[in-house]
């Protein structure tokens, strides 16, 4: 199988890990819910592949025997191992399509904000040949932005939009996959018995200041920084913009995606 990875991929997030760690939401346990829902038993061992700091591996604490997160970058890894890392949950570096586990060895392999940064049909290959049979695969995303108030949302797609011409049109820019094609790429691939996409969500309750990191942290904002520390001053004028439409506590409802296959 020939190696497809690109690097620029996961180098990226060494910029900014502990706020990523910190400003990210864990995943609902509806998800949880859904996947063991198919898997129809307890599961023995579950695969998080691109963990990152280690948010969609935690919440298998308590439900799996044995939890593994994969990160090829060795920051984000870091801080999975400071704040998620003990007893039955462990990690190493691997990328997707090469995660060098034994065959049919997953009850579950998930991924969370991370496939589209995969080469697809590599990686596919390699879920395959390390789920048991019956075992199922779970690949989902919060969608963009949460729902908080039109005004910031509004201001949000312009800042990222910004920002992702920035970080897109550089010399070597990030490989990006269509999120919208996941489940057609699994159906294509034509080894998983049934595949579906579940919508579901999350409520959660913010401070201002947890909106506006959350917000610039899913933006583009601090790859754009990091090429241009001058963009700075945009960041700093939508914090202060989202600051003054959300003075006190809000309720966000965060909207999930999730494609989900069994073996």
């Amino acid at each position: 199988m020939e190696k497809i990875v690109h690097e620029k991929n996961f180098e990226q997030w060494s910029v900014f890990p502990e706020v990523y760690h910190g400003n990210r939401p864990i995943p609902p346990e509806i998800i949880v819910k859904i996947i063991v829902s198919w898997l129809k038993r307890s599961p023995d061992v579950v695969i998080d592949i691109g963990c990152g700091t280690g948010l969609s591996t935690i919440i298998w604490k308590n439900i799996a025997a044995k939890i593994i997160g994969i990160e090829p970058n060795d920051d984000m890894r870091a801080i999975a191992e400071k704040y998620a890392g003990s007893g039955c949950i462990t990690f190493m570096r691997g990328v997707s399509n090469e995660t060098n586990l034994p065959a049919d060895y997953a009850d579950i392999i998930t991924v969370s904000q991370a496939f589209h940064w995969m080469d697809i049909d590599s990686t596919l290959f390699e879920f395959y040949r390390i789920l048991k049979t019956d075992g199922i695969v779970a690949i989902y995303d919060f969608m963009l932005p949460p729902v908080i108030n039109w005004e910031i949302e509004k201001a949000f797609f312009q800042l990222r939009k910004k920002y992702s011409e920035i970080v897109y049109s550089q010399e070597t820019p990030p490989v990006h996959n269509d999120k919208s094609t996941y489940n057609d790429r699994i159906k294509a691939f034509g080894k998983f018995r049934y595949s579906r996409e579940v919508e579901c969500h999350n409520v959660q309750r913010m401070t201002p200041q947890k909106v506006t990191e959350f917000l610039v942290s899913i933006s583009n904002a601090s790859f754009a920084v990091e090429i241009d520390a001058a963009y700075q001053k945009d960041v700093d004028a939508f914090c202060d913009f989202v600051k003054a439409r959300c003075r006190d506590e809000v309720e966000i409802i965060i909207p999930y995606k999730v494609v989900i296959a069994v073996k």
